[in-house]
């Protein structure tokens, strides 16, 4: 491998965190490619070297894995990233479709570590069995089939509680429930069988293409009640090739946006090893390799609890270099053959995600007190951050 091995994003969301990724991955002397839609956050950034755009409003999984297919026969990437839930479930489908002897199925199973392992580390049951298993600490959970198994549990842990969906993103499919009414509300809203006219709209956009098929994503679509910790949201995020972690950085949810269940708004990057130290074994035992996430809560005896996996960047995935741990660095060393570094996060920095905390609180001291980590060096995606969330460019 090259001295400036190439690193391909793969995107189907437009997703505000990964976009800063490009600029962080070109400083560590990657040569980086982004494929997603041009309307995409992810498109407007310029620290690319290569762009390749999906055909328009082109979601059928047959028809993108076989541009995926075509953009890595002609640019021979030596890595390829996920930017997104959507996208990892969609590529862990398509190692599935491919023939062993393909040479995207070899790139897939190189840059993904296990493909087959996503789906359960992706699963909000899957990672929390396997977690068990690992011996990492994890909250009281269980699949539940019926209203009446969903109340049993909640007369076992109490109220609150936690309902989630095996498989979403962004606080998607999570519901707190804080007692019994509002438990069989949100039982009975999941259990709802959409309108006609939605269900013929959805059915509609996925003949058109326009909508990646439910066979693309993953089938499991358990119900999860879980155990409700009080305490501090903070995740952790590694690279790491065929489980072995590279590096890792740790932070903590100052606050979020819009919800409280929701991404963060403001962070607090601070060493945490009970956080590293479970991630990194849970990453073991699924074999993975790339950007991995896993998301905590610190209970007020600040014992860590994990919660979900993200297989994907998160958005402190670009920050490492101003804590002393690149995360980006340490895979570019690793895949350009040179020796590994020796970095640790240090010390404690606090950062405003723009656009994030802006729609949070116009106001907000942390926009003036914290590291605001606008892209002021990355116009084009500035202005796109600006008019998709509809906030004023920031001024200076």
């Amino acid at each position: 491998m090259s001295a400036s091995p190439k690193i391909l994003i793969v995107g189907l969301e437009s997703w505000a965190g990964v976009a800063r990724l490009p600029h962080a991955l070109q400083d560590a002397g990657f040569e980086v490619g982004v494929a997603c839609f041009e309307e995409n956050y992810l498109a407007a950034t310029r620290f690319r070297d290569r762009f390749f755009p999906w055909r328009l409003r082109c979601r059928r999984g047959g028809a993108l894995l076989r541009q995926l297919a075509a953009i890595t026969r002609e640019w021979r990437p030596d890595f390829l990233v996920p930017a997104d839930d959507p996208t990892v479930a969609f590529l862990a489908r398509g190692f599935e479709r491919l023939s062993s002897q393909s040479p995207l199925a070899s790139l897939l199973k190189f840059s993904l570590g296990n493909p087959a392992a996503l789906l359960e580390a992706a699963s909000k049951h899957g990672v929390l069995e396997r977690a068990r298993q690992c011996g990492v600490r994890v909250p009281r959970s269980r699949v539940v089939a019926s209203e009446a198994e969903m109340l049993a549990f909640a007369r076992e842990t109490g109220f609150p509680f936690l309902l989630k969906q095996t498989f979403g993103w962004a606080g998607i499919g999570v519901a707190i429930c804080r007692n019994q009414s509002e438990a069989v509300a949100v039982w009975k809203k999941w259990r709802r069988k959409p309108k006609w006219k939605r269900r013929f709209s959805a059915w509609r956009d996925r003949i058109r293409g326009r909508e990646l098929s439910a066979r693309w994503l993953p089938a499991d679509r358990k119900i999860v009640a879980s155990q409700f910790i009080a305490g501090k949201p903070a995740f952790c995020q590694l690279t790491v090739l065929a489980g072995h972690v590279l590096a890792g950085l740790t932070a903590l949810k100052e606050k979020t946006y819009p919800e409280d269940k929701s991404p963060s708004s403001v962070v607090r990057l601070v060493r945490n090893e009970e956080m590293r130290l479970a991630a990194g074994r849970l990453a073991g035992a699924w074999g993975l390799s790339g950007f991995i996430g896993f998301d905590f809560i610190l209970d007020p005896q600040g014992d860590a609890w994990l919660i979900e996996c993200n297989p994907r960047p998160t958005s402190i995935a670009h920050l490492g270099g101003r804590v002393g741990e690149d995360i980006c660095l340490a895979l570019h060393h690793q895949l350009a053959g040179l020796p590994p570094l020796a970095m640790q996060q240090k010390g404690a920095l606090v950062v405003a995600h723009f656009p994030h905390e802006t729609m949070r609180d116009p106001a907000s001291p942390y926009l003036t007190t914290a590291t605001h980590d606008v892209p002021r060096d990355d116009p084009g995606l500035l202005r796109r951050l600006s008019e998709g969330y509809k906030v004023q460019l920031p001024i200076g």
